[in-house]
Order: C-alpha cells, then structure tokens, then sequence
C-alpha cells in the first residue's frame, strides 16, 4: 500500500456553498480512511490558488486535488475569475516542485488543454485525471464524483502513482 500525501484546493461560488456543494471535505475523509496525509484549502482567488500551489510543493504534496469549475479555457475560482489552463500551468511552475499527480475536479478537467499548457514546461505532473465531458447530460454530478475519487485514490493507494494508473485521465508524454 503507497502511502497518499494528498493536498486539495477547493474554490466553490457563493451558491454552491450555500447548498453545501462542494467535495473538499469528501475527498479528504477518503483519503484519511486510506491511511493517507491531507491537507485542505479554500481558495477563493488567483493569489490563494498560487499559495495552496506553493504549499503543496513546499510541504512535498505528491497529490494536488483542485475542485472548482470549469470548461474548455481553463478553470473558474469564486465569483466566475478565470484561470486559464496556460496560467494555471505557470502557477506550478513557479512552486519549488511539482506534484507527480494532478487531479483536476472540474467540468472538462480532462481537457487536452491542460496537458499542452504544461508540455513546454521543465516542471509538470506525470499524470493528470479529469473529466473530459463537455455536454451538460454528460457532467459529473457530485456524488457521482465523491465515488469517482473513492476509486481513484483506492487505486493510487493500491498500485502508486505512475502514468500506468489511468482510468479516464490525460497523460504527459
């Protein structure tokens, strides 16, 4: 059994934190039931996004979880701020080091759109897992995603982290 070190960023808009839509706290109760360490983290903003980043690498997170919206431009944080998937490359590359995964809980987080921003780059995880859905009927639903997370890190648990790991997720070559 690897042991998961997982950091989770979330941002949710005003709505779905009324409603109680949101994963973080899923996610993180998943990984502690598989004996893993987690660490989880608001971000409302570019800056507070840049900061879990920067903590991830400083505390040598092997996992960054980002849960928010999304589409086929990139990323949205609280209150509709985008974060193109060129910045939020960027934003990994300026942290001292990289995750060896990136899980990314958006709509079209599996979007080949990430993976190019991060092809140039010196700095970049070696497996990305997101959704690749675009048509509303297909979205991911948030239960369906708390179970989509209980196999997923079940798995990286079980067999480690390594582009072998895929499921429905965007490999960096």
């Amino acid at each position: 059994m690897h042991k998961l070190k997982v950091f989770i960023a979330e941002s949710v808009t005003h709505e779905d934190f009324y409603n109680r839509d949101w994963e973080g706290h899923a996610a993180e109760e998943i990984v502690r039931l598989l004996n893993g360490r987690t660490r989880y983290r608001i971000v409302l903003n570019k800056t507070l996004l840049r900061r879990a980043i920067k903590e991830a690498a400083d505390k040598g997170y092997g996992i960054f979880h980002l849960s928010c919206h999304g589409d086929e431009e990139g990323v949205r944080l609280s209150g509709k701020r985008g974060v193109s998937w060129r910045e939020l490359a960027e934003y990994f590359r300026e942290a001292k080091s990289g995750p060896a995964v990136l899980v990314l809980s958006s709509c079209v987080g599996g979007d080949a759109g990430i993976a190019r921003a991060f092809e140039k780059l010196d700095r970049r995880p070696t497996v990305i897992f997101g959704a690749e859905a675009t048509e509303a009927d297909d979205l991911i639903t948030l239960p369906s995603a708390w179970i989509s997370w209980s196999i997923l890190y079940s798995v990286l648990a079980a067999e480690g982290m390594t582009p072998d790991v895929q499921g429905s997720s965007h490999q960096n070559k």
